[in-house]
């Protein structure tokens, strides 16, 4: 038999305000808003932070380092120090993909999940894409247990991805994925408080179709399946140009012309849960259309690496290769600085504690040694880059 929840966690854990309703005209147990909803959005954030730790730690990065192909190195080294000073830094670049393969699984994980969420919602509306229903219907509540379930989901993944972000190392576009999050936020709470659901279920299914393909195309990138990367990538590519330029497009077109003008009146009436008004015309409208603008410029950035899929060089992400080599010489730097402290304790450990002259001097010698032997490493790595690079072009 099982254990009922106690009174005090229940708005933790469950769904609040259960009343008794219809649901495409059957009977069915609906769901009233309240400020309870706010303790469910904590859970919510708390458990994917929890989860995405779990399944990146013990799943996702085994994983990836059981399959993740190993980097070879360019040539064999006649002194150990140097090839177990490369070893290092080959193994700090397999540990680093390891980590971003598993980012880009798990975020691939929970899009996947909620896409098949927002579409079984949808599939339940009638008519779910026509303007009659999207605004028509309005206002649209009490929600069914499932529509309001993915909601506060989907509302606390953005507050979880608010906190990821800024506990994670930054990245070139940190800011701009800060503005992306913060502007989500606000369109997902006003439009749950102000019942707007129906069309921001719509919205949330169109965006997240692309958030599964891009980790794919990334994922498959780390594997070094070439082929199966630049395939989804286009497929990616087309998806972002169908729901998001076109689909998206044309939905805040019609929140802006065809769609709340047209069917919605002006009333803020609290009994009714009619909220609609010339500021909550104008905030969705800026916000939604700045969420457009976002989308055409990382759209155009994405169009560039399609010109790198078409000339032959591979879908490639510049920002994570940027980010790949800077890590790469912080890690060969921080080898160099490991060899030459092995180096000096060596030396005096077997040096005479009396002949302090002769001590600094081997120490020096040592040193020196191992800086004429990294610039000979960087010489070298340059060269091997440099000829890869026109292997690449040919």
């Amino acid at each position: 038999m099982p254990v009922a929840l106690p009174q005090a966690l229940r708005p933790f854990l469950t769904m609040s305000y259960p009343i008794d309703g219809f649901e495409n005209g059957l009977p069915a147990t609906m769901y009233e808003k309240g400020y309870d909803d706010v303790l469910f959005v904590v859970t919510a954030a708390i458990i994917l932070t929890v989860a995405r730790h779990i399944v990146m730690e013990y799943i996702l990065s085994p994983f990836a380092r059981a399959y993740i192909p190993r980097a070879k190195l360019n040539h064999a080294y006649d002194d150990p120090a140097m090839r177990k000073r490369h070893l290092r830094a080959h193994d700090r670049k397999h540990e680093h993909a390891a980590a971003r393969f598993a980012e880009q699984g798990w975020s691939m994980l929970y899009f996947a999940m909620a896409e098949a969420l927002g579409l079984v919602i949808l599939y339940r509306i009638p008519n779910r894409t026509s303007p009659q229903e999207l605004w028509g219907t309005y206002p649209y509540h009490p929600l069914p247990w499932l529509t309001k379930f993915y909601y506060l989901g989907q509302l606390g993944w953005w507050f979880h991805q608010v906190y990821v972000i800024n506990m994670e190392k930054r990245r070139k576009d940190h800011w701009q994925m800060c503005f992306h999050h913060f502007v989500s936020i606000i369109l997902v709470m006003m439009s749950y408080v102000g019942n707007y659901t129906r069309v921001g279920t719509l919205i949330h299914t169109l965006m997240d179709v692309c958030d599964i393909l891009l980790p794919l195309a990334k994922l498959l990138r780390y594997l070094e399946f070439k082929t199966a990367c630049d395939a989804t990538f286009v497929l990616f590519l087309l998806s972002w140009l169908g729901t998001r330029q076109i689909a998206f497009a044309c939905l805040v077109y019609q929140t802006g012309v065809s769609g709340p003008p047209v069917y919605i009146r002006y009333e803020w009436n609290h009994q009714t849960g009619h909220y609609f008004n010339p500021f909550m015309y104008w905030t969705f409208t800026i916000l939604l259309s700045i969420l457009l603008v976002l989308c055409s410029l990382w759209f155009w950035m994405a169009l560039r690496v399609a010109i790198r899929v078409v000339r032959g060089e591979g879908a490639e992400d510049s920002r994570s290769d940027s980010e790949d080599m800077a890590e790469e010489s912080e890690a060969e730097a921080e080898n160099v600085h490991d060899e030459e402290t092995e180096l000096v304790d060596d030396s005096e450990d077997t040096e005479d504690s009396d002949d302090v002259t002769n001590k600094n001097e081997y120490r020096t010698t040592k040193t020196n040694g191992v800086a004429n032997a990294t610039t000979s490493a960087v010489h070298t790595t340059a060269i091997n880059g440099h000829a890869q690079g026109l292997k690449r072009r040919t």
